[in-house]
Protein backbone atom coordinates (compact mmCIF):
# COMPACT_ATOMS: atom_id res chain seq x y z
CA UNK A 1 0.00 0.00 0.00
CA UNK A 2 2.95 2.26 0.23
CA UNK A 3 3.71 2.28 -3.14
CA UNK A 4 0.46 2.64 -3.86
CA UNK A 5 -0.10 6.01 -2.16
CA UNK A 6 3.19 7.23 -3.43
CA UNK A 7 2.15 7.16 -6.68
CA UNK A 8 -1.28 8.25 -6.06
CA UNK A 9 0.54 11.32 -4.24
CA UNK A 10 2.54 11.75 -7.44
CA UNK A 11 0.05 11.99 -9.82
CA UNK A 12 -2.04 14.13 -7.52
CA UNK A 13 1.32 16.32 -7.41
CA UNK A 14 1.32 16.16 -11.07
CA UNK A 15 -2.71 17.41 -12.28
CA UNK A 16 -2.07 19.71 -14.48
CA UNK A 17 -3.66 23.66 -14.39
CA UNK A 18 -4.43 26.50 -16.50
CA UNK A 19 -2.84 29.20 -14.59
CA UNK A 20 -0.88 32.91 -15.05
CA UNK A 21 -2.31 35.39 -17.51
CA UNK A 22 -5.23 33.47 -18.06
CA UNK A 23 -7.21 36.16 -16.12
CA UNK A 24 -5.74 39.31 -18.13
CA UNK A 25 -6.04 37.66 -21.40
CA UNK A 26 -9.43 39.81 -22.56
CA UNK A 27 -7.94 42.42 -21.61
CA UNK A 28 -4.99 41.63 -24.41
CA UNK A 29 -8.22 41.00 -26.82
CA UNK A 30 -8.01 37.62 -26.50
CA UNK A 31 -11.59 36.12 -26.40
CA UNK A 32 -12.93 35.29 -22.91
CA UNK A 33 -13.88 32.05 -24.34
CA UNK A 34 -10.48 30.58 -23.26
CA UNK A 35 -11.20 31.91 -19.57
CA UNK A 36 -14.42 29.11 -19.72
CA UNK A 37 -12.12 26.39 -21.10
CA UNK A 38 -9.60 27.69 -18.65
CA UNK A 39 -12.20 27.55 -15.53
CA UNK A 40 -13.49 23.93 -16.85
CA UNK A 41 -10.00 22.74 -16.97
CA UNK A 42 -9.25 23.69 -13.58
CA UNK A 43 -12.51 22.16 -12.05
CA UNK A 44 -11.72 19.41 -13.09
CA UNK A 45 -8.37 19.27 -11.96
CA UNK A 46 -9.16 20.47 -8.97
CA UNK A 47 -11.86 17.37 -8.72
CA UNK A 48 -8.59 15.11 -9.34
CA UNK A 49 -6.67 16.67 -6.85
CA UNK A 50 -9.34 16.35 -4.27
CA UNK A 51 -10.44 12.95 -5.41
CA UNK A 52 -6.58 11.55 -5.08
CA UNK A 53 -6.44 13.15 -1.40
CA UNK A 54 -9.05 10.95 -0.40
CA UNK A 55 -7.57 8.48 -1.83
CA UNK A 56 -4.11 9.13 -0.70
CA UNK A 57 -5.48 9.28 3.25
CA UNK A 58 -7.58 6.24 2.45
CA UNK A 59 -4.06 4.30 1.15
CA UNK A 60 -1.96 6.05 4.28
CA UNK A 61 -4.08 5.49 7.28
CA UNK A 62 -6.18 2.51 6.21
CA UNK A 63 -4.20 0.17 3.78
CA UNK A 64 -3.40 -2.97 6.33
CA UNK A 65 -7.70 -2.46 6.95
CA UNK A 66 -8.05 -2.42 2.84
CA UNK A 67 -5.80 -5.75 2.82
CA UNK A 68 -7.64 -7.70 5.26
CA UNK A 69 -11.35 -6.48 3.83
CA UNK A 70 -9.81 -8.07 0.36
CA UNK A 71 -8.74 -11.23 1.41
CA UNK A 72 -11.74 -11.89 3.58
CA UNK A 73 -14.24 -10.90 0.30
CA UNK A 74 -11.96 -13.21 -1.44
CA UNK A 75 -12.39 -16.32 0.68
CA UNK A 76 -16.27 -15.69 1.51
CA UNK A 77 -16.44 -15.56 -2.39
CA UNK A 78 -14.77 -18.90 -2.62
CA UNK A 79 -16.84 -20.27 -0.13
CA UNK A 80 -19.96 -19.28 -2.04
CA UNK A 81 -18.96 -20.69 -5.30
CA UNK A 82 -18.02 -23.95 -3.62
CA UNK A 83 -21.53 -23.82 -1.79
CA UNK A 84 -23.14 -23.22 -5.38
CA UNK A 85 -21.33 -26.22 -6.90
CA UNK A 86 -22.10 -28.46 -4.22
CA UNK A 87 -26.08 -27.42 -4.73
CA UNK A 88 -25.93 -27.48 -8.02
CA UNK A 89 -24.57 -31.41 -8.21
Amino acid sequence: MEEASKAVGQLRAAVPRIDGLWNHLPITGVPAVGLMFAGGWNNIADTWSDCAEILLTVLKDDGELLVTVAKNYRAANHDAEAATDQLRH
